[in-house]
């Protein structure tokens, strides 16, 4: 059954572009056109603004996944900041492009960024040294690792979705999307398959592809989900599971069972839902508006589903 979210920002007429969860759980953080990085603790009341960019737009951010360590892009550079210490860390230069996406390795040892030209890796080792670029035609708008490490995700501009399997170039090339290709993100390995899904948004739609036996050449086979009115936002597989959640502009927030069968559809935001977020340990759930509004629920497992 569906309960009722927790607001934690009222809207304020500027849409929330990104939001995500630390490690640890405890932290929230989101950003978006009013140009202010908020962060909140799960024990206050209230958000606090953690810094502020008169004029720029906070469009990606993204957590560590075992650090404090918070990444967060205005236009071509890439922030990293330590939550604990509140002091920064590095910062990166895309350059081509400002930073469209990021997406941190799950060991948590080198961070992926998307923009113009494809998807640029910076080791976290030494994050002055040049880093490893994967070229895409066009731009990559998002990019995102398998929960494995093995593969890496681009949606591009030209609606095209790259996969690249690290160390083993070239990459996979879908194609036939009817537009460019907003949002992906991978499950959990699916041990009948061998292989985690991987979803992606365009349009009202979202395909999600799997490389099964079936397969030819092991290849990559894929199914149309079809729910959403509207542009499709953002999607996210809750950790550790294959339930995904989709974010729309039509308002609606809805999960998917196995990745492919519609279990629950909420509208939450008149004006549309930016964007989505599960915590680490996938019993929370967060979602941004089209006019700034943040609410939170507890999502339960057993019965995967808002509680």
């Amino acid at each position: 059954q569906t309960g009722t979210a927790t607001p934690l920002a009222a809207a304020q007429g500027q849409a929330v572009n990104c939001l995500g969860c630390s490690a640890q759980g405890d932290l929230w953080a989101w950003g978006g056109q009013a140009g202010e990085l908020c962060l909140w603790q799960a024990q206050t009341s209230q958000p606090s603004v953690l810094a502020a960019y008169d004029g720029a737009w906070i469009d990606t951010l993204a957590w560590h996944p075992t650090l404090p360590l918070l990444a967060y892009g205005i236009g071509s550079t890439v922030h990293i900041w330590e939550a604990t210490t509140q002091q920064a860390v590095a910062a990166l230069n895309f350059e081509a492009s400002s930073a469209l996406h990021l997406a941190w390795h799950p060991q948590g040892d080198r961070l992926a960024v998307s923009g113009h030209g494809g998807v640029k890796v910076w080791s976290q080792a030494d994050w002055t040294a040049p880093p490893t670029a994967i070229d895409v035609p066009g731009a990559s708008l998002c990019c995102a690792w398998s929960a494995d490490g093995r593969y890496l995700g681009s949606g591009n501009l030209d609606r095209t979705l790259t996969v690249t399997e690290w160390g083993s170039p070239p990459p996979w090339l879908m194609q036939g999307f009817p537009g460019k290709v907003r949002q992906i993100d991978w499950s959990m390995p699916d041990t009948s398959l061998g292989s985690p899904l991987v979803a992606a948004a365009c349009v009202e739609g979202i395909t999600v592809w799997e490389r099964g036996p079936q397969a030819k050449k092991g290849g990559w086979q894929s199914q149309v989900l079809q729910h959403h009115q509207d542009r499709v936002n953002a999607i996210a597989f809750q950790p550790n599971s294959l339930l995904l959640a989709s974010a729309g502009q039509d308002g609606r927030v809805a999960l998917w069972r196995e990745g492919r069968k519609l279990d629950q559809s909420l509208q939450v935001f008149s004006t549309g839902v930016s964007t989505l977020a599960w915590s680490p340990t996938g019993d929370r759930l967060l979602a941004g508006g089209n006019n700034g509004e943040v609410v939170l629920w507890q999502v339960s497992r057993r019965a995967q589903g808002f509680g």
